[in-house]
């Protein structure tokens, strides 16, 4: 391990955790020999859409356009909604093929100029992980510098582990951005004029959707079984003539892009 340059982030980072500036520290120890352009931190629910903590360097535009809509695309959410797996993610090990030619990765990162990113994946508390990700604009990373993340993994994961417990577990609540470079959680809305066709309850149930729940957690809110929310699912596709979630979204986002910016 090379910890000439981390001697000195390490020391902030164990004496912030409790304090305002936790994450901050830690994204200085992250990144201290990992050569990088730009930061952006988001926390990640299985049943909720994505929140925004910061980000440096990178586009208050593209952090609106995250929230609103690419973050639907996003391989780091699928994959922790799916595995809920934490640690060392690199964008190359979940880019397959069509993700490639995807929303994310040839729309949303080569919008922001991002060739190339890495997830640092860390518990958070119930349902939710906060992912630290470094991110680069002419090179990828490369497998020394992963391994070198992966090693120190645990001193990173310990770190946030002592910040929750400093904090009573209430990381979402003490984090709500304020300052530069953080933005707030968006839901998304349906206007009253999109899909007439479908009634109160499939409206309640699409919002849902939208919202990142997945069938068990709708279900639950809802009040109904699994199997009806399938069978709301099939009808609401049919009335929409989809027959997936991602043109559900789609849809959605066309009539929001429509709507503002109008005629």
């Amino acid at each position: 391990m090379r910890m000439g340059n981390i001697w000195a982030p390490l020391a902030k980072a164990i004496a912030a955790t409790g304090t305002d500036r936790h994450v901050d520290c830690l994204i200085d120890l992250i990144g201290a020999d990992i050569e990088h352009d730009l930061v952006t931190v988001t926390r990640y629910s299985a049943t909720q859409t994505p929140e925004f903590v910061k980000h440096r360097r990178f586009s208050d535009e593209m952090v609106q356009r995250y929230l609103a809509s690419y973050y639907v695309f996003d391989p780091f959410y699928a994959s922790w909604r799916r595995e809920r797996r934490l640690g060392i993610m690199p964008l190359k090990r979940l880019a397959d093929d069509e993700a490639k030619r995807g929303q994310y990765i040839a729309g949303f990162l080569a919008q922001s100029e991002i060739c190339d990113e890495v997830g640092i994946m860390l518990a958070d508390g119930g349902d939710w992980c906060l992912g630290i990700f470094l991110d680069r604009s002419s090179a990828s990373f490369k497998d020394s510098e992963i391994a070198r993340l992966e090693e120190r993994l645990p001193v990173f994961a310990a770190l946030h582990a002592l910040d929750i417990t400093a904090r009573g577990n209430e990381f979402s609540r003490t984090s709500v951005p304020t300052g530069p470079g953080a933005s707030p959680q968006q839901k998304p809305s349906i206007p009253a004029s999109l899909w007439p066709e479908l009634s109160q309850r499939e409206r309640e149930l699409v919002q849902l959707v939208l919202a990142g729940h997945p069938t068990a957690s709708i279900a639950e809110r809802l009040g109904i079984a699994i199997g009806t929310v399938k069978n709301h699912r099939r009808r609401i596709y049919e009335k929409l003539d989809i027959t997936t979630e991602r043109e559900l979204f789609l849809q959605f986002f066309q009539a929001r892009a429509s709507r503002l910016n109008g005629p």
